[in-house]
């Protein structure tokens, strides 16, 4: 099993996108709690685009010596995704606990809950 941990930012394997979908090989935000992550074979995980939507789901998300990202990048709040750990190539980094409130925040608010 792989040992994924909320606020980590993966390389992964989305595949084929439909739609609007993001595809293809990019980073990823772990959103799962850690108590799932211990137990699970499939993750939650917010997709990063380079894009700047200027979109109230997104969060920007600044490269970091932490974080493994070479870019500003932003996590698409908008697209939860629940994701075989197969699909997880390695682990580039993780976000500081200011971008994980943040994105908590925006989930809340995107899902109304």
């Amino acid at each position: 099993m792989t040992e994924v941990r909320r606020g980590q930012i993966w390389l992964v394997d989305f595949g084929v996108p439909v739609g609007h979908e993001q595809g293809k090989v990019r980073p990823a935000l772990a959103v799962s709690s850690d108590d799932w992550n211990d137990h699970a074979s499939v993750f939650t995980v917010l997709p990063l685009t380079r894009t700047r939507h200027g979109y109230p789901t997104r969060v920007e998300v600044e490269p970091t010596s932490g974080n493994g990202l070479d870019v500003t990048s932003y996590a698409r709040c908008e697209d939860i995704r629940s994701i075989s750990e197969r699909r997880l190539l390695r682990v580039l980094g993780r976000v500081d606990e200011l971008v994980m409130l943040t994105v908590s925040g925006t989930v809340r608010r995107f899902l109304d809950v």
